[in-house]
């Protein structure tokens, strides 16, 4: 069962969690779960050494940038073997910036 969890981020910040997993592969954020549009691809970044099982997952401001104020949604997914399976999963809530 994955973990659920909400994060709020502000547009143009960077968002960037560390989480101790084996074999992340892909996570993304969409409007909405049907759509088949992908607002944001998580960049996953496997921590040295890789037997650790910590893993980055972020957004860069760039990213986070072009997310419209809005609530999404997102999931991380990890495979082992032929067995692929949510890990992280919930809503990511983006809120516009005052300071430009």
């Amino acid at each position: 069962m994955a973990e659920i969890t909400e994060f709020n981020i502000g547009q143009g910040e960077t968002f960037k969690i560390l989480t101790s997993l084996e074999n992340i592969d892909t996570g993304q954020v969409r409007e909405n779960f049907t759509t088949d549009e992908v607002a944001a691809t998580f960049t996953i970044t496997k921590l040295t050494p890789q037997t650790s099982g910590s893993f980055y997952v972020e957004l860069t401001p760039a990213d986070t940038s072009a997310l419209t104020q809005r609530k999404y949604v997102y999931d991380v997914k990890m495979t082992s073997g032929s067995i692929t399976r949510r890990v992280l999963e919930g809503y990511f809530v983006v809120r516009p910036a005052a300071t430009r």
